[in-house]
């Protein structure tokens, strides 16, 4: 894809993705693309020159022809992803409705597990095995605070937890910040277990690592060897989804909180800004689960 475009719309789409960074590289491409050819449809059909003047109507036109393109909900549930992205960057959220739904879009199949949670007694063995004791601290983070595993490993508990709050800054998918208050004694010791691991503002990632994907690598071959893989069963993700789960029956169940607001506030302790996304974490509440 031509690197210097000659629209100003597309132009303007390279300069917001070259400063902003966030996300994996697949994620970057993939919005690179989307985007570009928004910028192009855009210019095509309403000459718009700049995203200052991205109206509602523009918004429209692009759901419909993605909708007119028939490539499925899932693409069109991750075109609106990146357009989510881009309208939030420009500072013009409110342009795209927080539900597909209201678009008429109903979300697609997602393979995310719905459901799958692992048992106190399987996590335990897993954790067991590990012999990192950095990578053991991010297991925890991730079972009972609910952190990805980037967020985990970037996680400077030291900077980032103040003994009330845990901040969730690095890491996130879009870049987004968010924060969540601990409700538990295991969420506590979770966290004081990262903290006396590292010193001043370092995170779990260890001084001697040159860059954050060799560490991952290594990382992920000990979570291998301890039974945490696709072939076992178990995934990383999965102990996400067991905090959602455990969150949720925490907040209906023992709080009485109705389900609507409570999905709302795991979404954003989780980082999403959309419950439609929670439902496919927590399919029936955590009623699945890994043997």
């Amino acid at each position: 894809m031509d690197q210097f475009p000659k629209i100003p719309l597309e132009r303007q789409v390279v300069s917001l993705l070259s400063r902003n960074r966030e996300d994996s590289f697949a994620t970057q491409r993939k919005r690179g693309y989307v985007l570009r050819e928004t910028a192009r449809a855009l210019h095509e059909r309403f000459g718009l020159q700049k995203f200052d003047n991205l109206k509602a109507k523009h918004v429209a036109f692009l759901v419909e022809r993605w909708k007119e393109a028939d490539t499925g909900r899932r693409s069109i549930d991750q075109n609106l992803t990146h357009l989510r992205w881009l309208v939030h960057k420009i500072g013009k959220d409110n342009l795209v409705p927080r539900t597909n739904s209201e678009l008429g879009i109903e979300s697609g199949p997602r393979h995310t597990r719905a459901g799958i949670t692992v048992p106190d007694a399987r996590f335990a063995e897993i954790v067991g095995a590990v012999t990192e004791p950095r990578l053991q601290a991010a297991l925890l983070l991730a079972r009972h605070v609910g952190l990805r595993f980037e967020e985990a490993m970037l996680f400077r508990p030291g900077r980032d937890f103040d003994g009330q709050r845990v901040w969730v800054k690095r890491g996130t998918k879009g870049g987004r910040p968010r924060y969540l208050f601990p409700y538990n004694e295991r969420q506590r010791e979770a966290l004081k277990a990262a903290r006396d691991l590292v010193t001043g503002d370092a995170c779990l990632i260890p001084r001697e690592c040159p860059t954050y994907e060799k560490w991952r690598q290594q990382c992920y071959r000990q979570l291998k060897a301890a039974g945490m893989s696709r072939a076992s069963g178990v995934v990383f993700q999965d102990l996400r989804r067991t905090y959602a789960c455990e969150r949720m029956d925490c907040l209906i169940r023992e709080r009485k909180m109705p389900p609507d607001r409570a999905a709302q506030l795991v979404a954003r302790e989780l980082g999403h800004g959309r419950t439609e996304v929670l439902r496919w974490y927590i399919a029936d509440r955590g009623e699945k689960s890994v043997a």
